[in-house]
C-alpha cells in the first residue's frame, strides 16, 4: 500500500456533515483527489468521513485504516478500501508509514497523538522528511509554544507548514512532494 501519491488526513471524529470542519475536510479530500492523490484516513466519521467523501465525490481513491478497538463501528460509506488493524497504535503506524504527506485538521487527543507520533518517528529517523500540513486557525500559536518550550525541534518544525485553507494545504503538498 506504500507509495508517493497517498496523503493521510487526520482530524476530529465528531463533526457532523454540514459543519464547518466536516466541510473543510470534504473540500480537502476533493482537492487531493483532483490532484491525483489517494486519501488515507482512520475510516470512521467526522473529518475522516468528510475527507473520504470529498475524494469519493471527485472520483478519487480512498483508504480507511480501521481498528479492532472500534469493532462496533463500521467504516464510513466513502471508504473504498478498508485496512483492518488490531489496535490504535498499529492503526496510527499504518497511516503514518503509508502516507507520503499528512494534512492535519482540528481534533482532540487522538489527532494530537497522530501528529506527535508522526513527529516522533521523524525525529527518531524512522521516517524520511515528509510534509506535515496543519490546516486551520491556531496552529501557528501551537507551533510557537512547542518550539519555545523545546518540545518541537528545528528538524520537526522544518517539515511542518501551516495552511489557511484546503486549497493552500493541497497546493503545499504538491509543491513539497512534486517539486
Amino acid at each position: 500500500m506504500a507509495g508517493s501519491r497517498k496523503v493521510a488526513v487526520f482530524g476530529s471524529s465528531e463533526p457532523p456533515p454540514g459543519s464547518p470542519l466536516y466541510e473543510e475536510a470534504r473540500e480537502t479530500g476533493r482537492l487531493l483527489a483532483g490532484a491525483g492523490y489517494t486519501v488515507l484516513t482512520g475510516g470512521y466519521g467526522g473529518v475522516m468521513e468528510g475527507a473520504s467523501r470529498g475524494a469519493d465525490e471527485a472520483g478519487g481513491r480512498t483508504v480507511g485504516v480501521l481498528c479492532d478497538v472500534f469493532s462496533r463501528r463500521s467504516a464510513n460509506r466513502y471508504v473504498q478500501q478498508a485496512v483492518q488493524t488490531p489496535d490504535l497504535l498499529e492503526r496510527t503506524r499504518v497511516l503514518i508509514e503509508t502516507a507520503s504527506a499528512y494534512i492535519i485538521l482540528h481534533g482532540k487527543a487522538g489527532t494530537l497523538a497522530e501528529l506527535t507520533f508522526t513527529w516522533a518517528l521523524h525525529r527518531a529517523g524512522c521516517l524520511p522528511d515528509r510534509p506535515v500540513i496543519l490546516l486551520g486557525d491556531g496552529w501557528s500559536r501551537f507551533l510557537d509554544t512547542l518550539s519555545a518550550t523545546g518540545m518541537l525541534d528545528t528538524a520537526q518544525r522544518k517539515v511542518t507548514t501551516v495552511a489557511a485553507s484546503p486549497l493552500e494545504a493541497v497546493q503545499t503538498v504538491g509543491q513539497l512532494l512534486e517539486g
